[in-house]
């Protein structure tokens, strides 16, 4: 099943990179997410602090529609009227993190902010066969990305596990998949949806995001199934980037910056901030802006 999205506004913040404290403090922690962290598309942003209510201007404690200038937050609104939850500007599982704040999010079109499920009817749903993850749809037409649980040795529960057996396990994904979805992968993540999520007590887990999986089970097999991501068609959580559930970068990153900015650095796109807005047309993501797809 695929669903048809319009883009209308997008302004929201990237997956996974801002921590519940928010606010101010050391240079390499939380003075640098204020600095470097995922925030914002077209303007709007959040640094990961609890939600402060309606009205709020400087968007750390909630959040106001506007413009689309820096501190604002405007919703992504669906042909249907609705907005996803990872896109409406509204912390949806009371978590106190709002959109692509919240650990769970991992794009604009994602509507399930309390697990790493995508919360689209019909969206990756076969138990063994994987298309691109991150593009608001079901299905390899418009992608040309395959992948076969059947293929990942670590696949060991769940509906589908991994067959020594199974032949269709090509090295290389089509051209088409890596251009068209490698780009829309938040950093750390491969295009099916395995993601290195970094953890906070430090180390990371290669975990496939899924509704049973959150950030509160990151260590249980069962509900955050291990994974082996495809090395052809993924985005790399690189040193000075922000990643899957990484909220600072080294110091020594700002040290080595060119420009006396934060060392910030992005693969896929321009680097998004509170200072810096992603362009009309892209959205933010583990601080990078990429391109908002329109769904089919």
């Amino acid at each position: 099943m695929k669903r048809t999205f319009v883009v209308l506004l997008v302004a929201f913040t990237g997956f996974a990179v801002a921590s519940a404290q928010g606010g101010c403090g050391s240079e390499t922690s939380n003075d640098a997410v204020a600095d470097a962290s995922v925030e914002g598309g077209n303007g709007g942003f959040n640094n990961g602090t609890t939600d402060g209510g309606p009205g709020s201007e400087d968007g750390s404690s909630g959040y106001n529609s506007g413009d689309g200038a820096p501190g604002t937050c405007v919703p992504l609104v669906l042909a249907d009227g609705t907005s996803p939850q990872c896109a409406n500007c509204i912390d949806d599982d009371g978590d106190g993190l709002i959109d692509g704040a919240d650990f769970e999010c991992a794009g604009p079109h994602d509507n399930d902010e309390k697990t790493f499920g995508t919360g689209i009817p019909g969206d990756n749903q076969d138990a063994c066969k994987q298309d691109c993850f991150f593009d608001g749809n079901s299905g390899a037409g418009d992608d040309r990305c395959e992948w076969n649980l059947k293929c990942d040795p670590k696949a060991t529960t769940g509906a589908c596990t991994y067959d020594p057996n199974y032949k269709n396990c090509p090295a290389t994904q089509q051209d088409q998949c890596v251009k068209f979805c490698a780009k829309l992968a938040p950093n750390g993540c491969d295009c099916f949806g395995c993601c290195n999520v970094q953890l906070p007590g430090g180390g990371s887990k290669d975990v496939r995001l899924s509704s049973t999986c959150s950030i509160a089970d990151i260590d249980d097999p069962v509900k955050c199934p291990p994974c082996t991501p495809v090395a052809d068609c993924q985005n790399p959580c690189d040193r000075c980037e922000l990643c899957v559930g990484k909220t600072s970068i080294p110091a020594d990153c700002a040290a080595s910056s060119t420009d006396g900015g934060s060392g910030q650095t992005c693969s896929t796109g321009p680097v998004c901030n509170a200072n810096t807005p992603c362009p009309a047309g892209s959205y933010c993501v583990t601080g990078c802006c990429v391109p908002t797809t329109v769904v089919k």
